[in-house]
Formats: C-alpha cells, structure tokens, sequence
C-alpha cells in the first residue's frame, strides 16, 4: 500500500483503520487517494493560472473597446493617458508585495490598463493617421506571435529563468519604468516626449530593446507559474494570471508604439 510522509494523511489513514475490522487495506487506499485529490483540488494548477489569464486578458479588451465608443473615436492627447501610468504602478508594486490581494488587484489592474490603451491608441490612430482597428490588430497579431515563442523557447530549454537572467531583466524593467515615469511627468510641462515619439531612429531602437526585456520577462512569468503549481494554494493562481497578464499588456503596447513609429516614418 503507498504511505505518505504527509502527517495529516498519515493520521485519516490511522484513523480509517481503527475504524473497525470490516475496513480492509483497499477501503484504506480508497480512502486515501480520496484524501490526495481533495489536497491536489487546493493546489495552483497551470490550467487554472491560464483561465484567470484570459479573464484578465478578455476584461483588458472589454474595457479598451468601451474606452473606444465612449470617445466616439475622437483624438486623445498622449499626455492624458500618462496619467494611466501611477496607479498601473501602484497596482502593481502592490500586488508584488501583497500576492494573496491578486484576486482583488488583478481586475482592477486589467480595467485600468484597458483604459489606457484606449487612450492611446485614440491618441496614436491621429499620429499616424490610420484606421482605429489597424493598429491593435496587428499589434495584437504580434503579441501572440512573440509570447508563443518565448513560450515555445522556455518549455525547449532554449531559454532559461536563471537568477542572472532574473536580475538583469528585473532591474532593467525598473529601469524602463523610471524612463516612462520620466518622460510623462515631463509632457505634463511642456517637453516634448522625444525619445519616445520623436522622429528618427533612436526612440524605434528603444522600443526594440524594451519589446525584448518584455519578452524576456515572459520567460520568467512561465518559471513561477510552473514553480507554483502543485505546491502553492490554489488563490496563488490570481498572482501567476496577474504577473503574466501584466507582461502580456506591456508587451503589446511595446508593439503598438513601435508599430506606430514605423508607420509614422
């Protein structure tokens, strides 16, 4: 019969076989399987992480397309959407240092960022003078071609979480979020955001270099999606499905202004 190091299981399978002479040893095996599926059911599972994900991701969509018919397609400054930027920072930091809030957090996150991106892409569609579902689709179209990749790349092993990996893409990810800090406080005082709409070839270059930390941050996303599961309990999976859907946004409006800024030269 398989025993269990697990003491709670250890003390039911004691107590099913005092429970009187007609429990035999395949009663007591049942009966501890059963006990192993209820522990399993309170676990974080990678199936589950990937259905909260998309909740995340449908909830992200839904408020962007409102954001859309509520400004009835009418221009936006960039500016204004920058003020999207804080409390998508303060969600965050929070949701990093409170993981159990994630089922509270993770929603209100997506709605947050749902606005933006309608905000901005209002704001890019003037920029660059194109149709308002042009932009999103193939941004959209290049986020599931980039993520599947690093997806494909992770479960390879052609990639790895190593904790230099880890260290480099965290403290370029702060780093890129100070740059945007930055950037938008300034526009709030005349400056001109050059090095993130401007003309040339720096604020494409950039863009290219923040798509590829994004990416990389996917790869630590599936690592700690993958440590939890089967180990964590099961509200973890709010925590997993906000830190991959917070990539996920990120990266495609990496996609989106580097899309914009080519169609734009």
């Amino acid at each position: 019969m398989l025993e269990s190091r697990n003491p709670a299981l250890k003390r039911a399978t004691r107590g099913a076989r005092t429970q009187g002479p007609d429990l035999d040893g395949q009663e007591v095996d049942a009966r501890f399987q059963e006990l192993a599926g209820e522990l399993a059911r309170d676990r974080m599972t990678v199936e589950g992480t990937v259905y909260k994900t998309v909740l995340l991701l449908a909830l992200t969509a839904a408020t962007t397309v409102a954001v859309w018919v509520w400004a009835g397609g009418e221009p936006v400054g960039v500016p204004f959407a920058g003020f999207a930027f804080f409390p998508l920072i303060a969600v965050g930091v929070l949701t990093g240092f409170k993981p159990h809030l994630a089922r509270f957090t993770g929603p209100i996150y997506a709605v947050i960022a749902g606005g933006f991106i309608g905000v901005l892409t209002l704001a890019l569609q003037t920029m660059v003078g194109a149709e308002l579902t042009m932009l999103p689709t193939q941004a959209a179209l290049a986020t599931f071609a980039v993520s599947g990749s690093m997806l494909l790349a992770y479960r390879t092993g052609m990639i790895r979480a190593t904790p230099r990996l880890r260290k480099v893409v965290v403290t370029a990810t702060i780093a890129i979020a100070g740059f945007y800090l930055v950037n938008i406080v300034m526009s709030w005082f005349g400056s001109p955001m050059t090095l993130i709409w401007g003309g040339g070839m720096l604020p494409i270059l950039l863009s290219v270099a923040f798509i590829a930390v994004a990416s990389l941050m996917l790869i630590l996303d599936f690592d700690l999606i993958e440590q939890l599961s089967g180990t964590a309990g099961k509200q973890m999976e709010w925590y997993g499905a906000f830190a991959l859907t917070t990539t996920l946004i990120w990266l495609y409006i990496e996609l989106l202004r580097l899309l914009a800024l080519l169609q734009r030269e």
